[in-house]
């Protein structure tokens, strides 16, 4: 990384540095991680994380493979509708905040609502090395990203994700439902992936630059994806609405088809993510890609299937395969990110230049 790009740091800048943070904090497996599980229940059944925004999304990115691989109930919960309207539930055995915020009130009455009804393990997922919320807190997880200092998270997103995967790795293990030969194997899938991030990333700038004049002309993206995808699909909506600044929505495949294809018109730029999984879900998206194709031709696909497309439309991003659909979440969402990127800077969107800033002063929420 060059001097320039650690002084002035920009979006793509942190996408960058996404493989070598990522490999750092496989790196650091286990020591950090069975820290912060050292004194949490041995066979732990449920666990509460409590995030916003785009955090929320990475959780949702993790939980299906945390469910699958350390046979846990993963609830996740905005902090804010949990201290206003969630009833705090004594079956919770882990508590974990996600937060980037060295003073976050509404976390901490969060954190101390859920404790106060459970008694639960705590554990803070953060970039704060001191606050409020790792007083409090049984054990923290440094995500190892220092301050993501622009304001649309993409490192912190994906370390996030990996943290909390890891996190449930280590619990299948102490749980022994993973031997030590299947533990080794799910690290070296995570490295295999992470080793691919920044070809990922070149492979998706390349992507953009063939098709800078649809893309920067789109009034309206939208993803569609398995439901594996879910917190993919949430952070793409989240991603290019608050930076290009238009309408945009990820949907899964299922609400896709019970509603969301209805909104369809001659200018929507669609992109359909393939991944390696239930062989009927994915003809289901080749369906409606085929159906699409024919009310609009801005048809894009990402591929993590290692095959080549159905369709040869020179219109799909070629990725590595992904073998685990629960992983491929990983890499499903850089594209994405990287896109926002390049598309903003070709419709002239001064990112560093905020817009309605005094929203969250004219709605109270400062």
């Amino acid at each position: 990384m060059t001097l320039m790009m650690m002084n002035n740091p920009t979006m793509l800048s942190y996408i960058r540095r996404e493989q070598p943070v990522l490999e750092r904090l496989l790196a650091s497996y286990p020591k950090q991680i069975t820290a912060a599980l050292a004194h949490a229940p041995k066979h732990p059944q449920h666990w509460l994380i409590l995030a916003t925004g785009s955090r929320l999304n990475a959780a949702n990115t993790a939980r299906l493979y945390m469910q699958k691989v350390a046979g846990l109930q993963v609830t996740l919960a905005a902090a804010d509708l949990y201290v206003t309207y969630e009833e705090a539930d004594p079956s919770v055995d882990v508590v974990i905040g996600v937060s980037l915020t060295e003073n976050d009130p509404t976390m901490l009455e969060a954190i101390n609502k859920a404790r106060a009804a459970s008694h639960a393990h705590t554990i803070i997922i953060t970039d704060q090395k001191k606050s409020a919320l790792t007083d409090i807190a049984d054990a923290t997880c440094d995500l190892m990203t220092g301050k993501e200092s622009v304001p649309y998270i993409t490192l912190s997103f994906q370390a996030i994700v990996l943290t909390l995967m890891l996190l449930t790795v280590r619990s299948a293990a102490l749980q022994e439902r993973l031997t030590e030969l299947a533990v080794n194997q799910e690290l070296d899938e995570f490295s295999f992936l992470i080793e691919n991030m920044n070809q990922t990333v070149q492979r998706a700038n390349d992507f953009y630059r063939k098709f800078t004049i649809d893309f920067t002309n789109a009034p309206q993206f939208t993803a569609i994806g398995a439901n594996v995808l879910a917190g993919t699909l949430a952070e793409m909506q989240a991603k290019f609405t608050e930076i290009l600044r238009v309408p945009a929505h990820g949907y899964s495949l299922a609400s896709f088809t019970h509603g969301g294809f209805m909104g369809v018109h001659e200018d929507h730029c669609q992109f359909y993510i393939e991944i390696n999984t239930d062989p009927a879900v994915m003809e289901q998206l080749q369906a409606v890609k085929t159906y699409e194709s024919r009310l609009t031709p801005h048809i894009y696909t990402i591929s993590l299937t290692g095959e080549q497309p159905a369709v040869n439309d020179d219109q799909t991003l070629l990725l590595d395969p992904v073998t685990d659909p629960y992983k491929a979440p990983l890499m499903a969402i850089i594209p994405f990110q990287v896109l926002a990127w390049f598309i903003a800077k070709s419709r002239g969107i001064n990112l560093n230049h905020l817009m309605y800033q005094d929203f969250q002063k004219a709605i109270n929420l400062q």
